[in-house]
C-alpha cells in the first residue's frame, strides 16, 4: 500500500513531465541506483565499498528541462547495500521511477544516526523513510567508542554522495560517496631488536583519548560537497552533554606481508574514524600499549586540527635495544592516499613523547 501510494504520489507531481510532445503518454524508466567505490579513497585497506547491510538513505529533486526550476521528487527512498555496489529496495516492490523527460538530483547519506527515543516513533529509524525530508536542519550521527571490530568502524563512517542532473537511463547511477569524517591510522613498525611479526593484534591495543563522538551533520544541497570548505560548513560540533566526549578504542589490522604494507616493516595498522574537531596542544591524543609498555604522544605546539576527508597517520617505531618506544612522524593525506615523506608537516622530537 505504501509503495502505491507514493507511485501514485510521484504520478502526481509531475503530470506534465509524463506527457509527451504528441499528447500520449511517455515510458517512464525505472530508477536503479548502486554505490561506486569511495571517491579516491578506502574506508580501510580491506573495503572500497559500502558494506553489507548499510542503511541508505535517497532524496531527489527534480530539474525542469525547459525553465530550470527544481521541485522535490521522493523523499528518503531506504535501500540496503550488498557490499559489491549494488543497492536494493529495503522494502521489496518499493521501486521508483524517472521522470519521463526531466532529470534528477540525487542525495544520498550512510551514517549511524541511531533511534528516536521518545514520542509515537520511539525505538524506529531517526530518518523515517519514505516521509522524512533531507535533514538540512541537522542530523546527529555518532562514532562508536569501541571501533575494535570491523562492524563498529564501518558504523562509525559518515558517508555522503551528490549525482546531479541525472537524465532517465535504463543502467543504474553510481553514486559518488565521499567520507565526511576523518580517520586516524597508528602504524607499528619493527625498529632495533624487534622483527615484524613481533608486532601483532594479539597483544597491542591502541586507544585515541577523549575525542568528541557526534557531529551534526547539516547536507547541504546547494555546497559543492567535494570542496574541503563545503563539507567543513556541513558539520558542526553538537552542545556538551554527558557521554559525548570518550575515549575510542581503535580496531587494529594486520597486513599479510610487507607488500601489502605501505609502511616497510609494519604488519599492525590501528584505525579509527573520528569527528572532525581541533584537539589542544599538550593533550594526550594516543596510548598505544604493547610489549609490556604504554606510549603516549602529546599534541605539540599549536594543536591538531582533524578535517573531512584526511587521515592522519603516526608511526610508532619499536626498539628494543635500550627499551625505548618512540612516536614520531604524524602525517595527513587524502583518506586512502599513501604516505610520503614529502606531505609529513611535523616530526615529533620532543623527550614527552618518548617512553
Amino acid at each position: 500500500m505504501t509503495a502505491g501510494v507514493a507511485l501514485m504520489s510521484l504520478a502526481a507531481c509531475s503530470t506534465d513531465d509524463n506527457e509527451a510532445s504528441n499528447g500520449s503518454a511517455a515510458q517512464q524508466l525505472e530508477i536503479h541506483l548502486s554505490s561506486s567505490s569511495i571517491v579516491a579513497d578506502t574506508r580501510s585497506y580491506t573495503a572500497t565499498n559500502l558494506q553489507n547491510g548499510d542503511v541508505v538513505y535517497v532524496w531527489t529533486a527534480m530539474v525542469n528541462g525547459s525553465t530550470g526550476a527544481v521541485s522535490d521528487y521522493f523523499n528518503a527512498w531506504t535501500l540496503m547495500a550488498n557490499g559489491v555496489g549494488g543497492l536494493t529496495p529495503q522494502s521489496a516492490g518499493n521501486t521508483k521511477l524517472f521522470p519521463a523527460t526531466n532529470a534528477l538530483n540525487f542525495y544520498a547519506m550512510v551514517g549511524n544516526f541511531g533511534l528516536v527515543t521518545e514520542g509515537p516513533r520511539e525505538g524506529l529509524p531517526m530518518i523515517e523513510s519514505e516521509v522524512a525530508a533531507i535533514p538540512a536542519t541537522g542530523i546527529l550521527h555518532t562514532v562508536n567508542a569501541n571501533q575494535t571490530t570491523a562492524t563498529a568502524y564501518f558504523q562509525s563512517d559518515l558517508l555522503y554522495a551528490v549525482k546531479k542532473n541525472q537524465e532517465p537511463i535504463a543502467e543504474a547511477v553510481q553514486l559518488p560517496f565521499i567520507h565526511m569524517l576523518s580517520r586516524i591510522q597508528v602504524v607499528l613498525v619493527a625498529g632495533n631488536g624487534i622483527t615484524a611479526s613481533d608486532l601483532t593484534a594479539n597483544t597491542t591495543s591502541v586507544k585515541l583519548h577523549q575525542l568528541e563522538r557526534q557531529v551534526i551533520f547539516r547536507p547541504d544541497t546547494a555546497l559543492n560537497y567535494t570542496l574541503q570548505a563545503s563539507r567543513a560548513a556541513m558539520l558542526a560540533l553538537p552542545a556538551q552533554n554527558e557521554g559525548q566526549i570518550d575515549d575510542i578504542l581503535m580496531t587494529t589490522n594486520v597486513v599479510g606481508s610487507n607488500d601489502a604494507a605501505t609502511d616497510p616493516g609494519s604488519t599492525v595498522y590501528a584505525d579509527a574514524i573520528v569527528v572532525p574537531q581541533t584537539v589542544a596542544a599538550g593533550t594526550t591524543l594516543l596510548k598505544v600499549s604493547y610489549l609490556g609498555r604504554d606510549t603516549e604522544w602529546k599534541v605539540p605546539a599549536g594543536g591538531l586540527t582533524f578535517e573531512s576527508g584526511k587521515q592522519y597517520r603516526f608511526r610508532l617505531t619499536a626498539d628494543r635495544i635500550g627499551e625505548t618506544y618512540e612516536l614520531s612522524s604524524v602525517t595527513m593525506e587524502s583518506w586512502g592516499a599513501n604516505t610520503t615523506e614529502a606531505a609529513w608537516f611535523d616530526t615529533i622530537t620532543s623527550e614527552e613523547n618518548k617512553q
